[in-house]
């Protein structure tokens, strides 16, 4: 059974290596985290306008003035709101990369296309105001056409670059504009084929590129993705993928970085405008109240450890895993007990985040805490901080009951190891 068991384990690391290695993947992973500056910032700056503390409001305008609030919000709207535009910059510039061309002329050409198939008009007051970009498509909204702008606007380019179809100067040309030239011909074919792609949009049904998309992807990803019981498969299959050694989190949470996104904004956006969140789950809920000290709410049973664990070799472990699963780190934890490939420490591996997803879950959607409003916070931020900062008291006291219901459900399986590790040293 053992020989049965290995040979599955190496296959699954096969074909998750394989998908670990994917050009497209790592693109994607690698464009999208450059998101997470600009949404910590943004996240900060709206944390100062809507602390989730009673009264603070009212405190700030008695001090700053009624429209206080006004000045913080600049730097929400060019940080949060600007999603889109980052995407489809970084992620052409990380595909360029990987095809070995010039990375920045080609991820400008993207960025041109990007903006020909976003409508240039706004409605204001019952009429059409021409020559302005709506920021609502620069946004989350914009986001995963960014994503498929930016792959196909830099494959056409490269395709030009490759077959040496370029304009080329005499050797004596400064190297700058020699190069300049170069994105000439690439940069004309993306932007024609991206203008036929928006004629053909706008005699269709669709008023524009992200509508379409919108409804033909975005919706029913999400639908099902972001749904209770896709969630669950997230949870369930991030810690899975750990058990075999393979980083659950890098592999499921590039996939699922894309909706998590969305869905956070829109929470984000009903925050900022104090309306009702409309998503119950966000990928940050996971992290603030369900990956507790990291995936496998690791901490939990670490603290346990500390306290109650009566072998040297596990006291040890707990001890050098503490201080970095206070900050969410959990690599120490996985390896050092280990939880790879570990049959007997399986089932509260795998359980625990599922219980705590079940606990948070019904929490939010009972309204006894808040939903996660969307903000970023720091992935290294302490639980009690964490749970403040995106739930307010309700928050704390959620991380606190999923803290000792993980550290329960734990412990039940951790004392026989306990307790066998000890036979072993007293030899």
């Amino acid at each position: 059974m053992i020989k049965s068991f290995d040979k599955y384990a190496d296959v699954l690391a096969k074909h998750m290596g394989s998908l670990l290695g994917n050009r497209y993947i790592n693109v994607l992973k690698d464009g999208l985290v450059i998101n997470l500056v600009p949404s910590l910032i943004g996240s900060f700056f709206l944390l100062i306008v809507a602390a989730p503390i009673p009264g603070y409001t009212d405190f700030m305008a008695s001090i700053l003035g009624e429209g206080w609030s006004k000045y913080p919000l600049l730097i929400v709207g060019i940080t949060l709101d600007m999603m889109g535009i980052i995407g489809v910059l970084s992620i052409s510039y990380r595909l360029a990369e990987s095809f070995k061309i010039p990375a920045f002329p080609a991820s400008i050409s993207a960025f041109m296309c990007y903006l020909l198939l976003t409508p240039q008009f706004i409605i204001h007051n019952s009429e059409i105001v021409s020559g302005v970009i709506p920021t609502m498509y620069m946004g989350s909204r914009g986001l995963f056409t960014a994503i498929v702008v930016g792959i196909l606007a830099t494959k056409i380019y490269n395709f030009f670059i490759q077959k040496k179809i370029v304009i080329t100067l005499p050797g004596g040309v400064p190297p700058a504009v020699a190069n300049s030239f170069i994105a000439v011909i690439p940069t004309f074919f993306s932007l024609l084929f991206f203008l036929v792609v928006r004629y053909l949009i706008d005699i269709s049904s669709y008023e524009n590129i992200h509508l379409l998309v919108t409804e033909v992807i975005i919706t029913p990803l999400s639908a099902v993705g972001t749904s209770f019981w896709g969630l669950l498969f997230y949870a369930i299959l991030l810690h899975l993928l750990w058990f075999f050694g393979i980083h659950g989190a890098l592999v499921v949470g590039t996939l699922y970085a894309p909706l998590f996104l969305v869905i956070a904004d829109q929470n984000r956006m009903a925050y900022q405008a104090g309306e009702t969140l409309p998503n119950i789950f966000t990928g940050g809920s996971f992290e603030s109240y369900v990956f507790l000290g990291g995936s496998g709410s690791s901490i939990a049973i670490i603290i346990a450890m500390i306290f109650f664990a009566k072998s040297k070799l596990y006291k040890s472990v707990a001890k050098l895993a503490l201080l970095p699963g206070l900050f969410n780190i959990n690599e120490p934890f996985i390896f050092g007990m280990p939880i790879v490939m570990n049959l007997r420490l399986f089932v509260p591996w795998i359980l625990v985040p599922v219980v705590n997803y079940l606990i948070t879950y019904f929490a939010t959607a009972l309204h006894l805490v808040p939903a996660h409003p969307g903000i970023t916070i720091p992935w290294t931020t302490p639980i009690i901080i964490s749970g403040f900062l995106v739930g307010g008291i309700p928050g704390v006291l959620l991380q606190i009951f999923n803290l000792v219901i993980a550290a329960i459900i734990w412990y039940v399986f951790f004392i026989s190891l306990d307790r066998e590790q000890v036979k072993i040293e007293s030899i």
